[in-house]
């Protein structure tokens, strides 16, 4: 094989690599969570320092402080209080096309869809 096929070859490989990965290869930060997001049961407003829940059933409005965001390349983690407890929950899944991310199952609750939604 001669040196500029090779050098196509891996130029081809890298690029197609790249393209059908579609993921990222850094962090996500605060912008990828930031705002309003409609669920099925409710929504989720992201503030650096709130959290704010609304529940589609009785419309009512829950505030929780936040005390930190944890980013890694797939998942953010929103460390929380409720009533001096200190929860945290973590959403991955974010498609930028879609505008949608997923709330991962644990303690503090079930895994749940939601969708960048307008304030």
């Amino acid at each position: 094989m001669t040196s500029m096929l090779r050098k196509s070859l891996i130029f081809t490989l890298v690029f197609a690599a790249l393209a059908l990965g579609g993921g990222r290869a850094f962090a996500l930060s605060f912008d990828d969570i930031s705002g309003k997001w409609c669920g099925s049961v409710s929504s989720y407003t992201f503030t650096p320092s709130t959290l704010i829940v609304v529940l589609y059933a009785d419309h009512s409005r829950l505030e929780y402080p936040v005390d930190s965001y944890q980013y890694e390349s797939d998942a953010i983690t929103v460390n929380w209080q409720r009533n001096g407890d200190k929860l945290f929950t973590k959403f991955s899944e974010f498609n930028v096309d879609d505008h949608t991310m997923v709330q991962l199952r644990n303690d503090a609750g079930p895994r749940r869809e939601f969708r960048k939604c307008s304030e």
